[in-house]
Order: C-alpha cells, then sequence, then structure tokens
C-alpha cells in the first residue's frame, strides 16, 4: 500500500480509471488517501471513510507512510466558508488558490485575522481566520439542529452535481456528509449508507437536524414539513415542502418518503 495527498483544491473520485467514467464523490485538497494501485494514469485510492475509486495520479503527490501519519495528526483547523482564499509565502509556490469548505489544513501560526498553513508538502501559505474554525470534537460539543441549518445554508444556490461535494456542485449525500462532518460528525458518503445511521423516528417527531430519507435522496429537516436539499429537481440546494399549503410544496417527495433518522 502507498500513500499521498490532494494537491488541487477538488479532484473527482471515479468509478473506472478513466476521464467519462461516472463521478462518485469528490476529493479535498491536502486530503491523504492511501494508494492501492495505478491503471492507465489513474490511482485506486482510499478514503479515511473508507470509500474508495479512482483519481487523476496528477492530483496526488505521493507520500511515505510516516509522512501520511504526521500529516493526519497535524491537521487541527477546517475551512468553515464555502471558498477559503490561501496565497503562498514564497513566490511561484505551486499551491491552488483557493481551498473550499471542509478542507481540513494545518495552521501553525495565527496572528489575529491572518494565519499560517503547512500544507502536505511543507508550504506556507497565508489564509484568513475568519474562514476557519479548530476541528470540532462531536463527544464534547452539543450540536444544535439550529447549527446544522446554519452550516447547510452556506451552500444555498449551490448547482446540484453528482457526485460533488463543494459550494461548485454538490450532490443531495454530498451536502449531509460536509455539512455534519463540519461540526465533528461523520457519516456515510451515499444516502444508503446513511439511511444505517442514528434512530428512525416517527414523522409526528421530526425535527431540525433530523435527516430525511427519500427513494434515492437525503434531506436535512428544518421541521416537520419543510427541508433543505441539494435536488436535481430544484437544480441545487434549496429549500422545499411536505406540506401541500406552502408554495415551494413538492408533491414527487411526499410520494416516494421513507422515513426520518436522527444522527445526533
Amino acid at each position: 500500500m502507498k500513500y499521498g495527498i490532494i494537491t488541487r483544491n477538488v479532484t473527482d473520485l471515479r468509478a473506472e480509471p478513466k476521464f467519462q467514467s461516472e463521478r462518485k464523490s469528490q476529493l479535498l485538497f491536502d486530503e491523504p488517501v492511501t494508494i492501492e494501485k495505478a491503471q492507465d494514469g489513474y490511482f485506486l485510492i482510499h478514503q479515511s471513510d473508507g470509500y474508495t475509486g479512482w483519481v487523476d495520479e496528477r492530483a496526488i503527490q505521493a507520500v511515505t507512510h510516516e509522512n501520511f501519519d504526521i500529516i493526519l495528526k497535524r491537521m487541527n483547523y477546517q475551512v468553515v466558508s464555502p471558498i477559503c482564499m490561501i496565497s503562498p509565502l514564497k513566490k511561484d509556490t505551486k499551491i491552488p488558490p483557493f481551498i473550499f469548505y471542509s478542507a481540513r489544513i494545518n495552521l501553525v501560526e495565527k496572528k489575529e485575522s491572518r494565519g499560517i498553513i503547512m500544507t502536505g508538502k511543507n508550504l506556507l501559505a497565508k489564509i484568513a481566520i475568519r474562514d476557519i474554525a479548530p476541528l470540532p470534537d462531536a463527544e464534547k460539543t452539543q450540536i444544535r439542529g439550529e447549527i446544522i441549518l446554519k452550516e447547510a445554508r452556506k451552500f444555498l444556490g449551490t448547482p446540484y452535481l453528482w457526485g460533488g461535494i463543494t459550494p461548485f456542485g454538490v450532490d443531495c449525500s454530498g451536502l449531509v456528509q460536509m455539512v455534519y462532518r463540519n461540526l465533528g460528525v461523520n457519516l456515510p458518503r451515499d444516502s444508503k449508507d446513511q439511511r444505517t445511521c442514528g434512530v428512525k423516528i416517527d414523522i409526528k417527531d421530526i425535527k431540525i437536524g433530523d435527516l430525511l430519507f427519500f427513494k434515492g435522496h437525503v434531506a436535512i429537516a428544518i421541521d416537520k414539513h419543510r427541508l433543505i436539499h441539494s435536488s436535481l429537481g430544484t437544480g441545487g440546494v434549496s429549500f422545499n415542502s411536505l406540506n401541500p399549503r406552502n408554495p415551494d410544496y413538492r408533491k414527487d417527495l411526499t410520494e416516494i418518503f421513507i422515513e426520518a433518522r436522527r444522527v445526533i
């Protein structure tokens, strides 16, 4: 087994080692991955959550096992803004000009409104403190539904993108995974697997922050009727309702509703 880190702000995870293959998900800047094998210019990689697929080998920088463990341990902050600008301390340093929500970083210096991060390639870059926050500890932090909604609202208007996880494009389960991940709750990537998490609850007990599952779809509850989700039907991240009296009612969703689950 070999090891690597993602060097682009985002790169696609594909089902097969070719560009025309289905996008299963995406990976963010400096994300550590394990590499199983190489084929046709792609690496078969494994993410920390067990998700696997093929990534363009040009988007990965190989690292030693020792450095891989060091990179994992020193990740201490995360991006909380939809898009976060970074700038290298040295000219001609090859790093992306911006990174995305939920990217994990190593903050090595903090001064008022600015900080310095060290990338997995040991490159230094400036970053705005307002765009980042310490990694959360879900066991020590009480997560309220209002906070989940606040995070999900950051994606409002984001286009729907199958396999997407960024404010440039996100799918339903990608939105759920990213929002909960930034609050310290690690959920599986796909909605069918997310449906195995937490506990099933009755419709009358639904409250803000619960997950609503439909056939091939997942959404975050705002109350017993309203929800926020990334939907192909509405073109992206939006609010909708399961109540016929509301103007944003989605009859098609009520017809394929399966269950609600509480994961916090």
